[in-house]
């Protein structure tokens, strides 16, 4: 059974992200994301991000799994979806552990230090990599929904009658 569980690859999207996120933790345990969104400072321990992965991608693991139990999808496309989805989880933890201590009046600064700029750089890729996380999941809902639902070609559900 243990067997199963590794080589299904839909189960690394939980397997992997809880075990990435509680070596971050054990690892980095002061070390927080500095995370700026809509002009707000938010601090989210490793921990934290940890359980909101593992929550948000409950649904596609879901979808995998649907897929697998109706024999419908693409193996390519199911492999890809798992591999990019994990690459994308494994870089936030290094990209907001390269970010610099900021103070959030530096914001406000005619002139603020260049660290802050570095900061923001940072902030901004890590905004554009999780604008890309959540296009990916809803391309993939989308994909399972239509591969779960559509139907079979005439051709063979017409040769069955005969």
């Amino acid at each position: 059974m243990l067997k199963k569980i590794f080589l299904r690859i839909e189960n690394y999207l939980i397997i992997a992200t809880v075990i990435i996120g509680y070596s971050f933790a054990i690892f980095f345990p002061d070390n927080y994301c500095n995370v700026l969104l809509f002009d707000n400072h938010f601090l989210i321990s490793h921990l934290e991000a940890t359980i909101w992965w593992a929550i948000v991608l409950f649904i596609p693991f879901i979808m995998h799994y649907a897929l697998r139990k109706r024999k419908k999808g693409d193996a390519t496309i199911l492999a890809a979806h798992v591999i990019v989805t994990l690459l994308i989880i494994f870089t936030f933890p290094f990209l907001y552990n390269t970010a610099p201590l900021i103070l959030d009046q530096w914001h406000h600064l005619t002139v603020p230090p260049p660290m802050f700029d570095r900061w923001e750089n940072i902030n901004y890729y890590a905004t554009l990599l999780m604008l890309g996380f959540i296009i990916i999941q809803f391309a993939f809902f989308l994909y399972g929904f239509v591969a779960l639902f559509e139907k079979a070609d005439p051709e063979s559900s017409s040769e069955s009658f005969s």
